[in-house]
């Protein structure tokens, strides 16, 4: 009876509350915002070397039923290019022996980063939705033509994870969030443990990957862990702890809970120029991101902020607020010099807007 009523409890949640916010029809500057069309799903994005160059994750259905891609995204002549299906390199592979091919055409990714392993390559890691669910090693090559990615390999996530976004670690391997089970049961469109984290339940937990093996790292459980990334020295992760409405700070391997600073609905993180983290926050809250799945055609208009993170004291300054046209729902606010690009889990766009003279 306890677990009946606490389910309804969170029905009620679920369906009682939330404003509404109109689909974005059009592709013309608003509020300040440029946008520039033809994505889609643009949910993550990475700065290049280069200091201009986005590598933009385009993810297709997070049940990988629908495929996704990477594109390059020039923010000097705001062009895009397709990048092609990725051959697989003839070095020694990066990732689980077990892993021998890449994903093909079923590819789908989610998360995303850029890093530099110890001997000076650029790695790119994908969270992969598609045909398995993985955590997918990419070369990054600047040739004459322009970057590629060779695949590496990847590590097979364990049975039954569904995994959200993924940071490398300065040591080797990786960290990656698993939100829930895949397997989690649904009334509807309304997944359970999206109900149990409502109520306060941790319903997932961070990953760690050594190279060689997973296991859930210390002190990591949480509901609905979202975006990560890692200190630069490896001591501390950065955890979004999406329907908590918090950023964890938690050391590792350790576990231990260093601090936390209050976000509502914290999605992927990004580092600033200052060193700080910038944290797309849905102030629209969960039922209003809800309402803008099946959006592939224009934008989300749902209300969203970017929050600057101090990674040290934890203090949280919001230094953008948006909603409506051109675009809501941001996931990811990335700096390139003097301005924010913002990319969202739906839609066909991704914007620019002028970095708060403030947050400088």
């Amino acid at each position: 009876m306890r677990a009946a009523a606490s389910l309804l409890i969170a029905l009620a949640l679920l369906g009682g509350c939330g404003e509404k916010f109109p689909p974005v029809n059009g592709c013309v500057p608003a509020g300040g915002m440029n946008p520039t069309c033809s994505f889609s799903s643009p949910e993550d994005m990475e700065l290049l070397p280069d200091g201009r160059t986005l590598l933009i994750s385009q993810m297709g259905t997070a049940d990988g039923r629908r495929p996704g891609s990477f594109a390059l995204f020039d923010t000097g002549s705001e062009t895009i290019t397709r990048l092609p299906q990725f051959s697989a390199s003839d070095e020694p592979p990066w990732g689980d022996a077990a892993c021998t091919a890449a994903p093909g055409a079923a590819f789908s990714p989610h998360g995303i980063h850029l890093g530099r392993r110890a001997d000076g390559q650029w790695q790119v890691l994908a969270v992969n939705h598609g045909g398995r669910e993985s955590v997918e090693f990419f070369q990054l090559l600047e040739e004459s033509e322009g970057y590629r990615l060779a695949w590496r390999g990847c590590a097979l996530a364990p049975p039954d994870s569904y995994l959200n976004d993924v940071a490398a670690l300065p040591g080797g391997g990786f960290v990656a969030t698993h939100m829930f089970p895949r397997s989690s049961a649904s009334i509807g469109p309304v997944s359970l443990a999206l109900l149990r984290g409502m109520l306060g339940f941790d319903t997932g937990h961070v990953l760690h990957w050594d190279g060689q093996r997973f296991a859930v790292a210390t002190g990591t459980r949480m509901p609905f862990p979202n975006g990560i990334q890692a200190s630069r020295d490896g001591k501390a992760l950065f955890v979004n702890a999406y329907i908590a409405g918090e950023v964890r700070k938690i050391g590792f391997p350790g576990g231990e809970l260093l601090g936390k600073a209050s976000v509502k609905g914290p999605d992927n993180s990004q580092w600033d120029a200052e060193g700080r983290l910038l944290v797309a926050s849905h102030t629209a809250g969960i039922v209003a991101m809800g309402a803008c799945f099946g959006i592939s055609d224009g934008a989300c208009g749902a209300a969203f902020a970017v929050v600057a993170v101090d990674p040290g004291s934890l203090k949280a300054d919001t230094i953008l607020e948006h909603r409506g046209a051109p675009m809501g729902a941001a996931t990811v606010a990335q700096q390139v010099g003097d301005n924010l690009y913002l990319g969202s889990f739906v839609g066909d766009r991704i914007v620019r807007a002028p970095m708060p003279a403030q947050a400088r």
